[in-house]
């Protein structure tokens, strides 16, 4: 009961901003799963999905929740992974969600496919954001979700991209440790 009322509270400012419009929603997995269940989260123009951390997410137990928004999203769209590690549960989630995936390693691997361009951005981690905000840009994804692992990256990468004018939506739980359990 605790934990309905907590989403209650946060969840009328998030359902208007939604209705509003966003160009970009950012948001963890729970919260836009929550929104897309009620029909407050229209994906039909979603041309982009953004899985920021992806190993974190699946390892804090996401995992349902991402199958469930990926199924929910257009099949004609990109799906960008960015994860420090490709563990066996990466590799499985992108081979089921992604189309003609191209795997860019810092390492580098010996085989190419000689008909896709390859091209890969080295950043600083502290960088990370503006690669994603370029990326979004060069492919002209005029609608976009990005998914963060805490509130707090929610809010940082939101401000991020309102700062640079784009119309976007922040999605999070906002329940605390003792609203969660």
């Amino acid at each position: 009961l605790q934990r309905q009322l907590a989403r209650r509270r946060h969840d009328q400012p998030q359902r208007r901003a939604l209705e509003r419009g966003a160009h970009i929603v950012v948001g963890t997995p729970g919260r836009l799963r929550d929104h897309i269940s009620r029909g407050a989260l229209d994906m039909s123009a979603l041309r982009a999905v953004v899985l920021d951390e992806a190993d974190e997410m699946l390892d804090l137990g996401f995992r349902e929740d991402l199958e469930f928004i990926l199924d929910a999203a257009p099949t004609e769209r990109r799906t960008l992974m960015f994860s420090a590690t490709v563990p066996r549960s990466i590799a499985t989630l992108a081979k089921s969600y992604q189309r003609d995936a191209v795997r860019i390693s810092a390492g580098g691997e010996a085989k190419q496919h000689l008909d896709i361009e390859y091209r890969a951005l080295s950043v600083a981690p502290a960088d990370r954001e503006n690669a994603i905000i370029n990326v979004l840009r060069y492919y002209e994804a005029a609608n976009a979700m990005v998914f963060c692992n805490t509130r707090a990256a929610v809010n940082h990468l939101t401000a991020r991209f309102n700062n640079r004018n784009f119309s976007v939506v922040a999605l999070s739980g906002e329940l605390s440790q003792n609203e969660r359990s």
